[in-house]
C-alpha cells in the first residue's frame, strides 16, 4: 500500500513538473518587443559594388635602355609635382655632352681665324682693285704694256677667289656650328631623360624595379597613383541604365568601415555593358577619403536617384520571405501573427509597405528569435 502510494506521488509530481514546463515554452506569454510602422520620405536608390580606384594611374619608365642608378622615392610615398623618383646612369651621356661642347669651341675658334682671313683676303681683293684699275689707264695710254697688265687682271681674280674661298669656309664653319650646337641640345636633352620626375601629385602605389636593374623603354621602374581625384569605380546592373545620370549623388560604404558612410558624386558614365554580367561601370568622386585607405578596397554604393514622400514604411531587417512572400511578426489581439505584406521601395534601411500594415500594427522586433513562437500570448517587454 506504501509502495503504491509512493509511485502515484512520484507520477503526480512528474505530471505537475510536465505540465509547469509545458505552459511555460507552450502556453505562457512571451515577451517581446514592438515598434510601430513610420510615415516618413523614403530615398530610393541604385545599388552597386565596387572598389576604390585612382583617376590617373602612370607608369614611370625611361625612353631609353639603361642601368637604374639612384632610387629617390619608395612604393607608400607621396610625391609631388615635378620632385625627381630616380636617376638612370648616365656617364656616356656626360662624357658625349663635353666632347660636343669642345667641338663646339673649336669650331667657334675656326671661325674667328677664318674671320682674319676673310679680312686680309677683302685688303688683298681692295688692293688688286685698284692696281687693276690703275693698270688699265696705263695701258690705254699706252704707257704699260699688255703684259704688265695681264698680270695685274690676273692678280686681281686671283685675290677675288681667295676671298670667296675663305668666306665658303666661313659659312661651312657656321653650318657645322649649327649642327655641333643641335647634337649639343640633343645631349642635353638625353642626359635631361635621365632623371625621372613625378608627373603630378601623387602617391607611389608600386615599385617595381631596385638600383642596378638595367630597364628599357616601357618597362615600369614605379607606378604612380594622382591624388587629385580618387573614385569609387561602382559595378551596377544595366537595369539602371536609364535612372543614373552624372551629377546626383551617392552614399559610399566601405566593408572596413561600415558604420561610416561617406558622400559622392557620380562623374561618368560606362558607356559599355558586360556581355557576361549584365553590369556597368559608374564612378563616383567622393568629396572625402578615410583616414586610411588603399586603392582597390572594397565598397558598397546607394545612389540617390528619386524620392518617395510621406510612404508608410518599416525596417528592412524586420521583413522576412515565404514561399517568395514577404511578411512581418504582428502583434494581433496579444498573440505573435505573421502578416503577409505587398512592399514598394526598398533601401538597405527601410522598406515602404504598400499593403498589410497601418501605423497602429505592433511590429515585432527581432523576428529570428520569435517565429518558433508564432500563435503564441505575448506580452510587451518595455524597451
Amino acid at each position: 500500500m506504501r509502495h503504491l502510494l509512493k509511485t502515484a506521488v512520484k507520477l503526480l509530481l512528474l505530471i505537475v513538473v510536465v505540465g509547469s514546463a509545458y505552459y511555460r515554452l507552450r502556453l505562457s506569454p512571451v515577451s517581446v518587443q514592438t515598434e510601430s510602422p513610420k510615415r516618413q520620405d523614403l530615398m530610393e536608390t541604385v545599388f552597386g559594388t565596387g572598389t576604390l580606384e585612382a583617376k590617373t594611374v602612370v607608369s614611370i619608365s625611361p625612353r631609353s635602355t639603361g642601368q637604374l642608378a639612384e632610387l629617390f622615392a619608395d612604393q607608400g610615398d607621396t610625391v609631388k609635382a615635378g620632385q625627381t623618383l630616380c636617376m638612370m646612369a648616365a656617364n656616356d651621356l656626360r662624357q658625349q655632352l663635353k666632347v660636343s661642347e669642345n667641338e663646339l669651341e673649336v669650331t667657334k675658334a675656326a671661325i674667328k681665324r677664318l674671320d682674319a682671313e676673310i679680312a686680309s683676303a677683302q685688303a688683298t681683293c681692295d688692293y688688286a682693285e685698284l692696281s687693276y684699275q690703275r693698270s688699265e689707264r696705263l695701258f690705254k695710254a699706252n704707257v704699260e704694256t699688255q703684259a704688265d697688265f695681264d698680270k695685274q687682271t690676273e692678280a686681281r681674280k686671283v685675290a677675288a677667289y681667295a676671298l670667296a674661298r675663305a668666306q665658303a669656309q666661313k659659312g661651312e664653319a657656321e653650318l657645322t656650328m649649327v649642327k655641333q650646337a643641335a647634337q649639343i641640345e640633343y645631349n642635353r636633352t638625353k642626359l635631361a631623360e635621365t632623371t625621372l620626375t613625378s608627373p603630378f601629385d601623387g602617391i607611389v602605389i608600386r615599385r617595381n624595379r631596385e638600383c642596378g636593374a638595367v630597364v628599357n623603354p616601357g618597362v615600369s621602374i614605379m607606378e604612380i597613383a594622382a591624388t587629385d581625384e580618387i573614385w569609387a569605380t561602382v559595378w551596377v546592373d544595366e537595369t539602371a541604365v536609364s535612372k543614373l545620370k552624372v551629377g546626383q549623388k551617392a552614399q559610399i560604404v566601405f566593408r572596413s568601415q561600415q558604420d561610416q558612410p561617406y558622400t559622392a558624386t557620380v562623374r561618368r558614365l560606362s558607356r559599355e555593358t558586360d556581355r557576361e554580367t549584365r553590369e556597368f561601370l559608374v564612378d563616383l568622386a567622393l568629396e572625402k577619403l578615410p583616414d586610411n585607405w588603399t586603392l582597390g578596397q572594397r565598397l558598397e554604393a546607394h545612389v540617390m536617384i528619386g524620392k518617395h514622400e510621406d510612404r508608410l514604411c518599416v525596417p528592412t531587417k524586420m521583413i522576412r520571405w515565404e514561399k517568395n512572400n514577404p511578411f512581418v511578426l504582428v502583434l494581433m489581439d496579444g498573440r505573435i501573427t505573421k502578416r503577409t505584406l505587398v512592399i514598394g521601395l526598398q533601401t538597405k534601411m527601410m522598406t515602404e509597405v504598400a499593403k498589410g500594415l497601418s501605423p497602429e500594427d505592433m511590429l515585432v522586433l527581432n523576428p529570428d528569435d520569435h517565429l518558433p513562437h508564432v500563435g503564441r500570448k505575448a506580452e510587451v517587454r518595455k524597451q
